[in-house]
């Protein structure tokens, strides 16, 4: 009997060591987790006098993730031994600044409450902490207490010497600094860029890593800190599906614009479909409290925008193999915070900056794509300016021709005595004078392709005034401008039918206007005069006149003679020129 209890004590004894960890002051870091038993509690009733009558179960894992687990709370219990004859001074760092809620007990104490809603007012770290002292061969039962109840539930303990500690620490904020720092110099930089180029490219770069950086402020802690109160923070998780799903819209719009994804009509349809649904989701999410599923629309963009940018490369789209690379870092970053936060995976013990690194190389990806494409549009610009001034030059030729063509006529006609020739000669001089008015508008403007209609009507109607000798009033009534095309067959219209009226209609007054109603354009051209002489509708300008209305503009012509004067009603419609 008395052998059996001491085998019954050896295991007893053996039990109590396996999550006893012995520590000494040389060693810098242990993993805590690992030698720690754990207790998930439901109903999250259990205080420190109750928690002590569960039965734990042991863990050897060095991280656990939960993911989104708002409906439970995770207990840690661990037992540190001092080893040496000196008194041991650690730290026990939280090694997440997710977690909602961090409570930390020494032996049944309550010593410390921290987290991502309860940071406590000295901390200056960037994970929670609780500063320990052990006396030679003392041993101490530590409880952590950790829940959260919107981020994800993320549990890693380590015990550190509080030197090297600070050490770490002091290098993890300097190197998120100079990320940070590089980051606003980055976002200023194409800000202001966005500003003078007005290139949309840019204000969905800036928009992209200003959502990221923000994000990141959270994910790693700064935020928490240095910039925001609990109840800020507060605020700020609660809208926490908003503050994820930016980076990923602003991504979105930045490879649709760079792939220029509108040469892939159905791609960028269900794109835009997709874009359109993701505030309604989020906004879905935030009213039911259903955070768990908040990632799923989330992955379902970040998947089909990396399909499109694979389809865009084999499509050898120029710019795709830099986005196709860029996104695969982006998307990786993603990935393994996820699996991070199940407890699945964690690449971050090996590279505990690699979503720093990819946003660095993401950063240097999409400013040379950039900065491509505006030398590209610079170049475009050029090649456009040099366009426009040879089609000004093209312009200012054919009017001088032009008018030397005018100068002949004038002169041919000034040798000719017959009356009929003469008439013929000064139509054709009227004619040749309304396109030479178009060239002089067009060398004035800036741009050389849109015609003031009501400023080219005025100067038709003005030469054909200084030929005729009458005082009749033309009114001219438009605001509107056309592509200089069809301006031409318009002022070809106004010059016949305004000289027509002049040389026979015997009126005091000519009208006209041109409006416009959508796409369809209606010009009226009416004289208060006698109306057509007999025989005169077989004249050469009524033909000008059809021709150019039905077959140049490809509308309708109606023409109304009275006693009461001459009405021209021409309606055409801008799809079927």
């Amino acid at each position: 009997m008395g052998l059996m209890l001491k085998f019954i004590w050896i295991f007893l004894l053996l039990q109590s060591s396996l999550f006893s960890l012995e520590i000494d002051e040389k060693t810098i870091v242990y993993e805590l987790l690992s030698h720690s038993e754990i207790y998930k509690d439901y109903n999250k009733s259990e205080n420190i006098s109750t928690i002590q009558k569960q039965k734990f179960e042991p863990n050897e894992k060095k991280i656990l993730g939960y993911s989104y687990s708002p409906n439970y709370e995770v207990w840690i219990k661990f037992k540190l031994t001092n080893k040496s004859s000196h008194t041991i001074e650690k730290i026990i760092e939280y090694a997440n600044p997710l977690t909602s809620y961090v409570d930390f007990y020494e032996n049944n104490t309550l010593k410390k409450q921290d987290g991502l809603l309860h940071r406590a007012k000295e901390r200056k770290s960037l994970n929670p902490i609780l500063k320990i002292s052990l006396k030679p061969h003392q041993s101490k039962e530590f409880y952590i207490k950790a829940s959260s109840t919107i981020t994800t539930l993320i549990i890693k303990l380590k015990l550190w010497n509080p030197e090297a500690f600070y050490h770490k620490d002091t290098i993890d904020q300097l190197i998120l600094a100079l990320f940070f720092g590089a980051m606003g110099i980055t976002i200023l930089y194409n800000s202001i860029i966005f500003l003078s180029t007005r290139e949309i490219s840019y204000f969905y770069y800036v928009l992209f890593f200003i959502s990221s950086s923000f994000h990141h402020l959270m994910y790693k802690g700064i935020g928490t800190i240095y910039l925001f109160s609990p109840e800020t923070m507060h605020m700020l998780i609660n809208n926490s599906s908003i503050i994820v799903a930016m980076p990923t819209i602003a991504l979105a719009l930045f490879t649709q614009h760079i792939l220029k994804l509108e040469q892939y009509p159905r791609c960028n349809k269900i794109l835009f479909i997709l874009l359109l649904l993701y505030p309604i989701f989020i906004i879905t999410i935030k009213i039911s409290h259903l955070y768990q599923y908040r990632n799923w629309f989330f992955m379902i963009i970040l998947v089909y925008l990396f399909i499109i940018t694979a389809y865009a490369l084999l499509k050898k789209n120029k710019s795709a193999p830099l986005i196709f690379l860029g996104w695969i870092l982006f998307v990786s970053s993603g990935v393994f915070m996820q699996l991070s936060s199940i407890g699945s995976y964690t690449i971050f013990e090996q590279f505990p900056y690699y979503v720093e690194f990819s946003l660095i190389v993401v950063i240097l990806i999409f400013s040379w794509l950039l900065a491509s494409k505006i030398k590209i549009l610079n170049h475009e610009k050029i090649n456009g300016e040099k366009n426009a001034l040879l089609l000004k030059e093209l312009n200012h030729r054919v009017k001088n021709s032009m008018q030397t063509i005018l100068s002949v006529l004038t002169l041919q006609k000034n040798e000719i005595e017959e009356k009929k020739i003469k008439e013929i000669l000064s139509s054709l001089e009227k004619r040749i004078m309304a396109t030479t008015e178009l060239y002089s508008l067009l060398q004035t403007k800036d741009n050389i392709t849109v015609v003031d209609i009501h400023q080219y009507f005025a100067l038709i109607v003005n030469n054909i005034k200084e030929s005729f000798n009458q005082k009749i009033v033309v009114n001219i009534q438009t605001d509107i401008t056309m592509n200089s095309e069809y301006a031409i067959y318009l002022g070809l219209i106004v010059n016949e039918a305004v000289t027509n009226a002049f040389k026979y209609s015997n009126c005091q007054t000519i009208d006209i206007s041109l409006t416009r109603e959508k796409q369809h354009y209606q010009l009226i051209i009416k004289d208060d005069g006698e109306g057509f002489q007999p025989n005169s509708k077989k004249g050469l300008g009524l033909t000008i006149i059809d021709t150019l209305a039905t077959l140049q503009l490809e509308g309708t012509l109606d023409i109304n003679s009275s006693e009461n004067g001459v009405k021209f009603n021409i309606e055409w419609s801008e799809n079927e020129q």
